[in-house]
Order: C-alpha cells, then sequence, then structure tokens
C-alpha cells in the first residue's frame, strides 16, 4: 500500500457502510466493524468516509475513523413499521438498525459517487437499498460475516415456538436469495472466515476471498476490575464468554453448568468455572461450588481474565460465522478448549478441537491436567500467541488491498 501512495495516485474514495458499534464495541459485529474501519482508516491509499448504525441508546453515536455514527429510530418497533420493514423485501432481523438520519446520509454519501462502496455486514441492507447497490454503477464489496440462512435454520432448532420457528426458516430463504444475490454481483467479497468462503464458492468464484480479521488489543484504562485481581484466582479460571440471550450461547452454558462443572467438581478439579456476559447471573442463578458469574465487564477487564486464566472454552455446537470470542482470545494469547465448530476459520491458529460435548468427563480430566501443570499452559500461552503474531503479519494491509484489486478489476 505504501507503494500506491508513493506513486502519486490519488487515493481511493471509499463509502463505508455498516451496522454496529465500532466506537464502544459489545457484540461481535462490532468487534469486526472496528477492527475494518481502523484498517481501512489507517491507510494512505484509501479516503474513507461513510456511514454506520448502532442500536438505540440516549447519547448520539460518535463518528469513528471518518465514518459518522447513527442511532436507529427506535428500541420497539411497532407491528406497521415491521410489517412495512418485510413488505419493503429486508430481513425483519435487521430492522433493529433502520435509521432515517441515517438512510439520509447514505443517500448523500452513494449520490457524491465514491469509487467504491463497502457493505459490511447484511444487517448494513437496513438503511440501504438493496437493489441500488445490485443494479448501480458504483462497485461494491459485499464483507460477510457468516453464512446467514444456516445461522437462522438453526436459530429455528434451538426455539421452543412452532411459529417462531417456521418464521426463522421461512426468513433463511429471504436471506438466501438475498446473499446470493449479493455474492453474484459484488465486485469482491470478504469472508471473516475461510469455512464460510468455502461454503459459497460456488456463488462468488474468484471473487471470494477470506480475510479473519485482526483486531487491536483493548487499551489500559482506569475501569475497575469486576472480579478481583488476584493470581491465584485468575489461573484458576476456566472462562466462558457470551450472553444466554443468544441460543447458541444458551445451549453451551447449559451444557457446562449441568455437564463439564459436575465433572470437574468430582475430580476435585483446582478450577474455577467463570461466565461472562449479560444476563448470565441471572440465567443460571445459584452457581454450583466451582462456578461464578461475572455478568458484563468491560474490554480492559476481559483482557486482563483473558491474558491470566487457565483457559477459555467455547462448546458451541449452533450458529455459523467466525466466532468472535475466540478472535479476542487468541488475540489475548488465552489457551482455548473449543469445539470443531467453534474452531472453523481458525486453522492457521494450530489449535486441536478437544471438546465433545458427549464427552464431559474428558474434557474435565484436560482441564484438570492443565490446572496441575503450570508449564503446559504457559507452553500453549506462547502457541497461540506465536500463531496470532504471524497471522497478524500476513494479514497486514490485505483488506486495502482486496479493495483496491476490486475496484481496479471492475474499472478493468
Amino acid at each position: 500500500m505504501t507503494e500506491t501512495a508513493a506513486s502519486g495516485r490519488r487515493a481511493l474514495r471509499v463509502f463505508y457502510i455498516g451496522a454496529g458499534d465500532p466506537v464502544d464495541p459489545r457484540s461481535g459485529m462490532d468487534v469486526v466493524a472496528r477492527a475494518h474501519i481502523a484498517e481501512l482508516a489507517a491507510s494512505p491509499a484509501i479516503d474513507l468516509t461513510g456511514v454506520f448504525t448502532t442500536l438505540p441508546a440516549d447519547t448520539p453515536a460518535p463518528a469513528f475513523g471518518g465514518v459518522a455514527g447513527y442511532r436507529a429510530d427506535t428500541k420497539t418497533p411497532s407491528k406497521a413499521r415491521k410489517l412495512a420493514h418485510l413488505l419493503s423485501g429486508k430481513l425483519l432481523m435487521s430492522i433493529g438498525f433502520v435509521s432515517t438520519p441515517a438512510r439520509r446520509a447514505i443517500r448523500a454519501g452513494l449520490a457524491a459517487k465514491p469509487d467504491l462502496i463497502v457493505v459490511d455486514h447484511i444487517q448494513t441492507l437496513a438503511n440501504v437499498s438493496l437493489w441500488r447497490l445490485v443494479l448501480g454503477r458504483t462497485p461494491f464489496v459485499f464483507i460477510a460475516h457468516n453464512v446467514t440462512p444456516d445461522t437462522l435454520v438453526d436459530g429455528a432448532r434451538l426455539r421452543k415456538s412452532r411459529a417462531a420457528a417456521a418464521f426463522l426458516r421461512v426468513e433463511a430463504v429471504q436471506a438466501w436469495l438475498i446473499e446470493a444475490l449479493l455474492l453474484r454481483r459484488a465486485a469482491q467479497t470478504v469472508f471473516i472466515s475461510d469455512s464460510d468462503a468455502r461454503h459459497y464458492r460456488g456463488l462468488t468464484g474468484a471473487k471470494g476471498v477470506a480475510l479473519c480479521p485482526v483486531i487491536e488489543r483493548a487499551p489500559v484504562s482506569a475501569v475497575k476490575a469486576i472480579a478481583p485481581a488476584s493470581n491465584d484466582v485468575d489461573h484458576r479460571r476456566v472462562l466462558f464468554i457470551g450472553s444466554p440471550g443468544f441460543p447458541p450461547n444458551r445451549a453451551a452454558i447449559d451444557w457446562i453448568t449441568r455437564s463439564l462443572a459436575p465433572a470437574l467438581l468430582a475430580l476435585d478439579a483446582a478450577a474455577i468455572v467463570t461466565f461472562i456476559g449479560k444476563g448470565t447471573r441471572e440465567h443460571i442463578g445459584t452457581p454450583a461450588a466451582n462456578v461464578e458469574t461475572l455478568g458484563f465487564v468491560a474490554d480492559d477487564e476481559m483482557e486482563r481474565l483473558l491474558g491470566a486464566c487457565l483457559c477459555m472454552l467455547s462448546p458451541v455446537v449452533h450458529g455459523s460465522g467466525l466466532k468472535i470470542k475466540m478472535l479476542e482470545a487468541f488475540a489475548a494469547g488465552a489457551p482455548v478448549m473449543a469445539t470443531p465448530l467453534s474452531l472453523q476459520g481458525f486453522e492457521f491458529m494450530g489449535v486441536p478441537a478437544l471438546l465433545d460435548l458427549d464427552q464431559p468427563e474428558t474434557a474435565a480430566r484436560h482441564i484438570l491436567g492443565l490446572a496441575q501443570d503450570p508449564a503446559a499452559v504457559e507452553a500453549a500461552r506462547t502457541h497461540v500467541r506465536e500463531r496470532w503474531a504471524a497471522h497478524s503479519r500476513q494479514r497486514e494491509g490485505a483488506l486495502v488491498d482486496t479493495l483496491i484489486g476490486a475496484r481496479a478489476g471492475r474499472a478493468g
């Protein structure tokens, strides 16, 4: 990218459209949006403007990296608004990001005729017309965070209401049609997971590329630690990070509390199963003797816990796409115990899948082994740090290169 800038070429004018909160990330899509905007904003080869829409709040959304933030219109859309949203051909799952000011800003930004449009996440379509993108003259790059139809179908399996499950299956068909159109018409599609890129290879052909994000480490701040800082306790913690409000997380939490934690207790393992995430205390209730719930924690506290824990758990067997909590764990140098699904897209880390939900006793014995062997834990940390550093070096500048290549390919 330095060569491009040094050659005297005009910077590529990129208009970014996103959904989520890159300023104060709380979800996976927030974390990824922050990484993408930061990478583009830092490049002299990119002239970045754009719009991102966050969920409703009492304060205005600040800008980040030259991209303007807007709050969504309402926390509780009316039935009439939901119906209008559906009739417009948009996914109901995106209605929480509808923002009238953002729509106006996007129309103005597109009218300025940028060189390239970046559509980061399918939820972004809440505020921009799909047909404006696929039929317009300005090329666009679509960033796919997961295989949305698979996520919706999997969510339907976890629903107790038959009506809700049926609706999600219908929405999955709608999502497939939308994603197929985006993938076919995009100048380039960026998948954040290699497994998703392989899944959609038939639709993208050579126009699909997998770029696992590189996230920045949390800044050190004066936020008070929710978990008391104690090396002895910190080094015994086995972390699970995620809110039970997301069905795949809820299933994972239930497996840990009902199967893994009792198996650890039976072995008298010197490990504390620690749950982090909004709603975990209410969902779990009175914890077992070897279980604690911390609720929501700030980013720097999360990084401290990941940097000192025995390991992080990801017993997730539902959903699709890159597991962002795994991304954060690897960036913090934490050892992980995960299912094969959780490790999809992280093959470059060289971490074996050590969790089988049918064998909680085996997982408990592995955790016991770590608790009894600090040298093994440190060796696992060293492995993670080295692999992540290698990935970061290889990944540097790749998104910028992809955008420039997409624009050059369309111009040619």
